[in-house]
């Protein structure tokens, strides 16, 4: 029997093998090993390491630092920067109650919607300090306790506030590499209470909504984008400007939230984030834009991210199963930036956080890839050893004949 009479009865029983072997999905699944063992392993690495938030992250931060800024619609800053620290409350910390009251004053004249107020007012000097009647959020530090509350301190030296004021927890979580990525919004209290983040305080408190109970920590976390542009405006200028009588009609406040923070080095006030280095204060400006526009970042469930790597790469599979390998590999191709961009749209609202998927989708080609090169490789090989007993005039041994199926 001559190497084409082999090679016309063979190669017809493989393209029937392989045939049928793209009938049964779930049958066939037992054939993708590699690619099955490549996807339980990265899933479990990716959920032990956060790696699918990291990588989401990574493209997030190039969007970030490539994207043209929005201004603000619903958000101003008045920051008291080194000159105003110097001049107008002498150098010295705790700030002067009684001009930080003329500067809130000031600004609850040009009628805003609520105050934002980013500045330590715990010392007992501020118990007694004159306050606007407006709706305001006081940011207050607090430490985190052994066991996951927060201690706080409370602001205006611990005074009652009134009933249209809430005290907010200022806090800027870093990441691994001390990175500003976002906040939290909810924070637990020793004593069972729970207190918000500014932003999502001020929010709230303009929809007269009640004070939310403690949710897990995954569907408090939100991160930012830094996508809007917020100039601040120096308390001096805003102090020398409500002089005027025609203070009260300029409309560079008028139903906007104002935020009111420090950019002076003396207040160790400044956080790397992605957008670059940034003070406290404007970190708290997108967080409050970001609450009332609803542009925050949720963060991502756990068991969905990995229900999602795992159908991301069964569908791979699903390709290499389906259809001829060339083609199957040039659809799989597009699946990578496809399948990724959807399953981050899912998991994080957002296109930019698109490198979550990226890492699964191409080891799962890569692996049924190396399957299809196996099994031609043996093919090839067994087609070899025919022709070679056929040049040297031997009688193909039966197994050297019958060529293999799929395995």
């Amino acid at each position: 029997m001559s190497i084409d009479d082999i090679a016309d009865r063979e190669i017809p029983r493989v393209e029937r093998l392989l045939e049928d072997h793209k009938t049964g999905f779930l049958a066939g699944l037992s054939r993708s090993k590699p690619a099955l063992i490549v996807i339980a392993i990265l899933v479990f690495l990716f959920q032990s390491r956060s790696l699918p938030e990291k990588l989401a992250n990574q493209s997030l931060d190039s969007s970030i630092a490539a994207q043209q800024k929005s201004p603000a619609r619903s958000v101003r800053l008045v920051v008291i920067d080194d000159s105003d620290y110097s001049t107008l409350f002498a150098a010295t910390s705790p700030l002067n109650p009684l001009v930080f009251s003329k500067l809130l004053e000031a600004i609850a004249a040009a009628q805003p919607r609520a105050l934002v107020v980013d500045i330590d007012t715990s010392a007992s000097s501020f118990a007694t300090m004159s306050v606007p009647s407006i709706p305001t959020v006081w940011n207050m530090d607090g430490q985190e306790l052994t066991s996951g509350k927060f201690a706080e301190q409370r602001p205006l030296g611990g005074r009652e506030l009134s009933p249209d004021s809430v005290a907010a927890l200022a806090l800027v979580p870093e990441d691994e590499r001390g990175i500003i990525r976002g906040y939290r919004r909810v924070y637990e209290l020793e004593g069972g209470n729970v207190v918000e983040s500014p932003g999502y305080a001020v929010s709230r408190l303009l929809k007269l909504a009640s004070t939310p109970r403690s949710a897990p920590r995954f569907q408090s976390e939100r991160f930012l984008d830094f996508r809007y542009r917020i100039p601040p405006i120096k308390a001096s200028e805003v102090l020398s400007a409500s002089a005027s009588p025609s203070w009260k009609d300029v409309g560079l406040f008028k139903d906007q939230v104002v935020v009111i923070g420090g950019s002076y080095r003396v207040a160790r006030d400044r956080y790397a984030t992605p957008a670059g280095l940034l003070y406290g204060s404007e970190i708290v400006a997108q967080e409050t834009e970001s609450e009332i526009d609803g542009t925050s970042i949720p963060s991502a469930s756990r068991w969905l991210t990995g229900l999602l790597m795992g159908l991301c790469g069964l569908a791979t599979v699903a390709v290499y199963h389906w259809l001829s390998l060339r083609l199957a590999f040039i659809v799989s191709l597009l699946l990578i930036p496809l399948l990724s961009i959807g399953s981050n749209w899912i998991l994080f609202h957002r296109f930019a956080a698109w490198g979550a998927m990226v890492p699964l989708v191409s080891a799962v080609i890569v692996a049924e890839l190396y399957a299809k090169a196996s099994f031609y490789l043996d093919f090839y090989k067994k087609i070899k050893v025919l022709s070679s007993q056929e040049r040297s005039g031997a009688a193909p041994s039966d197994d050297s004949e019958t060529l293999p199926g799929p395995s």
